[in-house]
């Protein structure tokens, strides 16, 4: 009997028959006082009162059956099941800790929808400052943030997200005035735990929000040590059009496995200046700024010293302003991480930012990306799944793992992430090439990844990514018709590469010229001239990156492929030689293979056989190094094909 109440209470039925009961008294009392008046018969009030009292089993019925959804309405099984297929993680088969909570974005209910930032902005100062609570488990923003709309079961949203309570709430602006409602709810058996409406001036906001805090720190009993106390009552800023500012470049910011562009980087900076022109005091804005210059540098879109003396002065500014801000440190990590791959360094300032912000994905994130660099393979991955089960939703966390997954060769795990990834995201682009991409390490199967291309829309090539993959495969295949289609219809003339499509030469971090691929294209139809004429613009290009970035060892490797393809030896040894000792495998575990399997391709080109196969032998297995799938596969290695020690290489079993 206990368990049939549970179910009518999961299916919602009290709810519909508490609504139905009360639409259907209101309706009796306006029968029976209204009609009269127009003098209609009794009969129709009698009327009324029957057909009220028929519906009311079937309405009960129909709420059993059905539910309402996001999707429209749909049956419960299959509500069920699609709330079920929600990737939960490790957090499904592990006991939901008491102390966890999933704050849910606010329903913005002022008259202008303009205010939906302002509704965002108390989600997220409320969730910025629980995740600064060692005690607490708080699911980060990423995860909450797919909530947002549509019928919420918070049975299944805390089993989903490994939360044990939920909280709700709802902000409306109307003039100076705030008006904001928030219950916590305990998910387990969806009772209502506490529950408090706030009326105050807009001046207050940031104060309200560090109080909301503070009393659900209370009601879910965590012991928060003095300096958190001290960091509850911190505020980002008392401009409230400055933090709008700040949530939208914040919005932009966010790759979440979709195609990160320099087009979102610079409307991102646009909106943070902005924002800090507001409010020169904005530290939690710096810190933000100095990512994104970060970013924009680490990924290929501007390898100037200027754009790294930007992030400086931005990370520096947000220390200076907040000393302790968890978001400043982790923004000094990546400005060490992404400008000169110190990760020493970094790990003092991102192990800052964890304690400082415990409960934030993106820190886990951070620190799991430099362990990896660092070659503690294992704390990365256990560092990347406390990631996960901080924001179980979260694409770029799922990314970071998947990509370590698949360069430690765990292909089962790498596919179980993808799988992930792809329930919470079906149109994950990246994600749906990823998963085919596993056969290509794996076993050098070049067909599903061809597949999987074919599906993803032609508009989607963020930076180059996807051509990348288009080239390097048809150029795998042999398919050179197919080669000349792809190049023809990329519009970048700069290509990234996001790791793929194969290990040599994929220069992640280096935008790659689309003349190197022209000349490859060439050089495979046998049109020595052609492909020599545009090994010479490529060689231009990655000179005049060189000027801008002398001692980045990805343009000298690029430099050290083009020098190789035209019999350059000399300068093709040079150039290796130089990047080799720039980024070798002990400073960089991640970057460091890659690399080194690209110089060994620079001695196939020239005829070095016994040096290439040499830097293969101690390469193959290690993690993101070559595999036997891709050697067999990637055209960098056909002058090795008929070596013994070669084809040994190629038959290791994956």
């Amino acid at each position: 009997m206990k368990s049939f109440f549970a179910e009518l209470k999961r299916r919602k039925v009290h709810r519909v028959a508490i609504a139905y009961a009360v639409a259907a008294w209101l309706l009796i009392q306006i029968a029976t006082q209204v009609f009269p008046f127009f003098e209609i018969p009794n009969w129709a009030v009698r009327l009324i009162v029957l057909v009220l009292v028929l519906g009311f089993p079937i309405a009960l019925t129909l709420s059993w059956i059905f539910d309402l959804t996001p999707q429209g309405i749909r049956r419960t099984e299959e509500s069920d099941r699609s709330l079920a297929a929600l990737p939960v993680g490790p957090a499904a088969i592990r006991n939901i800790p008491e102390k966890s909570i999933a704050v849910l974005p606010f329903e913005n209910l002022s008259d202008d929808k303009e205010n939906e930032y302002f509704a965002a902005g108390v989600h997220n100062d409320i969730l910025s400052n629980l995740a600064k609570v060692a005690d607490l488990k708080v699911i980060s923003r990423t995860s909450v943030q797919q909530f947002k709309s549509g019928t919420r079961n918070l049975r299944e949203i805390g089993l989903a997200l490994g939360v044990a309570h939920v909280l709700e709430g709802t902000a409306r602006r109307a003039g100076n005035r705030i008006r904001v409602n928030a219950q916590l709810i305990d998910a387990r058996s969806d009772a209502q735990l506490w529950g408090e409406t706030f009326d105050r001036e807009i001046t207050d906001l940031f104060a309200l929000q560090s109080e909301l805090a503070q009393r659900i720190s209370q009601e879910l009993r965590a012991n928060l040590s003095a300096r958190e106390k001290t960091n509850l009552q911190t505020h980002p800023t008392r401009d409230i059009l400055a933090y709008e500012l700040f949530l939208r470049a914040r919005e932009l910011f966010h790759w979440a496995g979709s195609g990160y562009s320099y087009d979102k980087g610079a409307d991102a900076l646009r909106l943070i200046d902005e924002a800090i022109k507001r409010d020169p005091q904005f530290a939690l804005a710096y810190g933000l700024a100095s990512r994104l210059h970060s970013e924009l540098f680490w990924f290929g879109y501007d390898k100037s010293a200027s754009r790294l003396e930007k992030a400086k002065a931005a990370a520096d500014a947000a220390l200076e302003l907040q000393p302790d801000l968890g978001e400043a440190h982790l923004a000094r990590a990546f400005y060490y991480y992404y400008g000169f791959r110190q990760y020493d360094v970094a790990q003092k300032h991102v192990t800052a930012a964890v304690r400082a912000i415990p409960n934030d994905a993106d820190v886990l994130n951070t620190a799991g990306a430099i362990a990896r660099r660092d070659g503690r393979w294992n704390a990365a991955v256990n560092t990347l799944e406390q990631a996960r089960d901080r924001d179980p939703r979260n694409l770029s966390v799922l990314w970071s793992l998947f990509e370590s997954y698949l360069a430690l060769h765990e292909y089962t795990k790498a596919d179980g992430t993808v799988n992930d990834a792809l329930s919470v995201s079906p149109s994950a682009d990246f994600f749906v090439l990823a998963r085919s991409a596993i056969a290509l390490f794996r076993d050098g199967d070049t067909a599903p990844l061809r597949s999987a291309l074919r599906k993803i829309p032609r508009s989607f090539d963020p930076g180059g990514a996807t051509s990348t993959i288009g080239l390097r495969l048809s150029l795998m295949e042999r398919d050179v018709e197919e080669a000349d289609r792809v190049l023809a219809a990329c519009t970048h003339e700069k290509l990234d590469d996001n790791g793929l499509s194969g290990v040599a030469g994929a220069l992640d971090g280096y935008t790659v010229p689309k003349s190197w691929y022209a000349g490859l294209i060439a050089q495979a139809r046998g049109n020595e001239s052609s492909a020599r004429a545009a090994f010479e613009q490529a060689k231009r290009a990655v000179r005049d990156d060189l000027v801008q970035s002398p001692n980045d060892a990805k343009t000298l490797a690029m430099l050290a492929l083009i020098h190789a393809a035209v019999g350059e030896k000399n300068e093709a040894l040079g150039a290796a030689t130089r990047a080799g000792e720039l980024l070798p495998i002990a400073k960089d575990s991640f970057d460091g293979p890659i690399l080194a399997t690209t110089l060994a391709a620079v001695s196939a080109k020239l005829g070095e056989k016994d040096s290439a196969i040499q830097q293969l032998e101690s390469l193959v297995g290690i993690p993101n190094g070559p595999t036997p799938g891709t050697l067999r596969v990637e055209p960098e290695w056909d002058s090795l094909r008929d070596d013994p020690r070669f084809k040994k290489l190629a038959e290791c079993v994956a």
